[in-house]
């Protein structure tokens, strides 16, 4: 048995086992294919994938962007840090007053906005620096929230 990205060098032997007369012989595919390499990410072989080229991001929202990752990761740790909760606010308010309109039909003035905040701070436990954009994350929890809430208010008590 070989290993995918292994080739298998045919001047070494393998040992006979007490089982080989049940397996059947190499076939031809084999001899014919055994001279090609596999794909082990070598610069010459044509099957090198490269990885999507995103487009180059504005700086201020790149500054936005990690202002927005450091106050996830404030609130992460402490989340009645009131200078983070105000970071992400302001920096992300078109996403959160977005979804508040569209799931809930309010403002920024409504009474559900702190609710919505309390439950975007509670997730923020579960941002992952190494993996998560922080902008998108925020209106993904900020979409399920809002429909979380609106499901809530909905439901007969």
């Amino acid at each position: 048995m070989t290993i995918p990205g292994q080739t298998v060098d045919p001047r070494i032997s393998v040992p006979a086992s007490s089982d080989s007369a049940s397996q059947p012989p190499i076939n031809d595919s084999y001899s014919r294919h055994r001279d090609t390499l596999p794909f082990v990410g070598d610069p010459s072989n044509p099957l090198v994938f490269e990885p999507p080229v995103s487009p180059l991001a504005d700086p201020p929202d790149l500054a936005s962007s990690e202002k927005t990752r450091a106050a996830l990761l404030k609130l992460a740790v402490s989340p009645r840090d009131a200078s983070a909760l105000e970071v992400l606010w302001n920096l992300n308010r078109a996403s959160i007053e977005h979804e508040l309109h569209l799931h809930l039909h309010s403002d920024s003035n409504s009474p559900l906005l702190p609710q919505l905040l309390f439950r975007l701070v509670w997730h923020a436990k579960f941002f992952c620096d190494e993996i998560d954009n922080p902008k998108p994350w925020v209106a993904r929890c900020a979409n399920l929230e809002a429909r979380r809430l609106a499901l809530q208010l909905t439901e007969p008590f």
